[in-house]
């Protein structure tokens, strides 16, 4: 069900983004990701499971107002772990899973290192909201909560401008987003690389 909202809404930002040529920018990242709290407790791993889509409209030369939709996957197998579900213990092999996907305004700031160069670095932040999904597959048993948490996403990288149509895209992002309910806080740290046009 989320893979048809994720490509649904992909497509509609490209095609806001296609109606500002040359004040838009639109990059695509692969985005491997680092599980970290209370999301490497239960999936603790690297993950080279990410990607994310983003739509930057640029107010001035240094300063963008744009959206991000991202999709990270985490995995982890766990053998022979022993727990309690309700009234039952159950022992076995575990396969755990947190699926998260991020959609936020982001604000970015650009800065110059030269008239002439081909590079610019900058600064960002993202605000909006998170939905979570932990699943713990192990046997026939099958357990699963899932949350809309509120999102926060600072980031730094930069863009190299390749030609005059298309540009390359890398970041370091962290995403954070608080305890909502009994649904732990989620973290990770992703390292983006991306192509722009």
């Amino acid at each position: 069900m989320m893979k048809k909202y994720f490509v649904i809404l992909v497509l509609a930002l490209a095609t806001l983004g296609a109606r500002g040529q040359g004040e838009t920018v639109i990059i695509v990242n692969y985005l491997p990701s680092l599980s970290l709290g209370e999301t490497a407790d239960f999936t603790d791993n690297f993950s080279p499971r990410g990607v994310d889509f983003e739509v930057n409209k640029f107010l001035k030369e240094d300063l963008s107002v744009g959206f991000v939709i991202g999709w990270n996957i985490f995995r982890e197998k766990i053998s022979g772990e022993t727990f309690d579900y309700r009234e039952l213990t159950i022992t076995g092999t575990q396969f755990r899973y947190t699926n998260v996907t991020p959609l936020n305004v982001n604000v970015k700031k650009y800065f110059s290192v030269g008239e002439e160069s081909d590079i610019r670095p900058y600064a960002g932040v993202g605000l909006g909201t998170n939905y979570a999904k932990r699943t713990n597959e192990i046997g026939v048993f099958v357990l699963s909560e899932d949350k809309w948490q509120f999102n926060v996403a600072p980031e730094i990288g930069l863009h190299y401008d390749m030609n005059r149509n298309n540009i390359l895209s890398l970041k370091v992002k962290y995403n954070y987003s608080p305890k909502a309910g009994d649904f732990p806080a989620t973290s990770y740290l992703s390292f983006g690389i991306g192509i722009g046009l």
